[in-house]
């Protein structure tokens, strides 16, 4: 194995050194080295990795293998990072330092106006070698202002990316014209410029069977708000038959409401159990529960802390009690 830059530097200066105090300076000079070296590796929000773990916390894991396969035949990770309200910029760095972390499935939506800057953090992760192409899993959504132009808002959406194709599409939320969206997703897979497709904010069997029954292709996810007060299992239930899996926006509540999630006094007492956060506990007990979960964060800490779950498993008893946190209680009404 070619020898480092640093390990040269020892060696030369070992070959003249010979006294005790000379090694102890080598031993400085090489630690400086080295020190330099990590710190020019990394640059952005990656230093909050390394902060974190001079604190003490436990290393951020390199990968998370956990996946969901759909009924388009394609892997889905069950761990996700979400970008609603990130900037371009900051999404370009969350995105960025997510995957470095062992996240592979990015959500982002026209919405959203952000795909540019996802798109700009995935491609600098393949750049640099870290991921390819086919291990990252994103997903995007046609919004309601571009349901009159479906076909050409997938063709934007996928400009805007530049990944080539994307991984599931989704219709963003009911509204007039919605199953000709649909439909334009399934154009969209026939050309190949999308992988599998969905819908999302369809709370009910009914709300589903409509857009299902002018389906040729079964949505393969539906992505609703989901968390403790709301967990909708009817639905979840209901979509088994088809092979749909229920990806949780708002695992937490939502901005305004994770405080409400995690001060919860049920929650609060499985996390000590565990040795882990409200937010860990919550995102176990969903992937736990069959769900997918896109937690969003724009800060690198929170980030690396809702990837820190699999090392651990809810028991059955902590699962029912999470179970009987359910009030159907939604924080949002889209």
């Amino acid at each position: 194995m070619k020898e480092q830059p640093e390990m040269l530097i020892v060696k030369d200066l070992t070959k003249t050194i010979k006294s005790a105090a000379g090694f102890f300076i080598i031993l400085l000079l090489a630690t400086s080295v080295v020190g330099c070296s990590a710190s020019l590796q990394k640059g952005g929000m990656e230093m909050t990795k390394e902060i974190s773990q001079a604190d003490g916390e436990k290393a951020i894991p390199t990968a998370m293998t956990e996946y969901v396969k759909l009924n388009s035949g394609y892997d889905m990770p069950v761990l996700g990072l979400g970008t609603w309200t990130l900037s371009d910029d900051t999404a370009e760095e969350s995105v960025y330092f997510a995957i470095k972390n062992g996240y592979r499935l990015i959500d982002t939506a026209r919405y959203y106006n952000n795909e540019i800057g996802v798109g700009r953090g995935v491609r600098r992760a393949i750049s640099e070698g870290v991921i390819s192409r086919e291990e990252i899993f994103v997903t995007s959504k046609v919004m309601p202002g571009d349901y009159r132009r479906p076909d050409a808002a997938i063709d934007d959406s996928l400009e805007r990316l530049g990944l080539g194709y994307i991984d599931l599409m989704l219709v963003h939320q009911p509204g007039a014209g919605d199953e000709e969206v649909y439909k334009a997703l399934e154009r969209g897979v026939r050309a190949g410029k999308i992988r599998s497709i969905g819908i999302s904010n369809y709370y009910t069997p009914e709300a589903f069977e409509r857009i299902n029954r002018i389906a040729e292709i079964v949505p393969a996810v539906v992505q609703n708000e989901n968390h403790p007060f709301y967990q909708n299992k009817q639905l979840q239930e209901y979509l088994r038959q088809y092979g749909t899996v229920v990806e949780a926006w708002y695992p937490f509540g939502g901005r305004g409401n994770t405080q409400k999630v995690f001060q919860n006094e049920t929650i609060k007492e499985i996390a000590s159990r565990h040795g882990k956060t409200s937010a860990q506990i919550v995102l176990r007990w969903q992937i736990q529960d069959g769900y997918i979960v896109i937690p969003g964060s724009g800060n690198s800490q929170h980030i690396a802390e809702n990837a820190a779950i699999f090392d651990f498993a809810l028991s059955d008893d902590d699962m029912q009690q999470m179970k009987e946190l359910n009030t159907n209680r939604r924080f949002e009404n889209w």
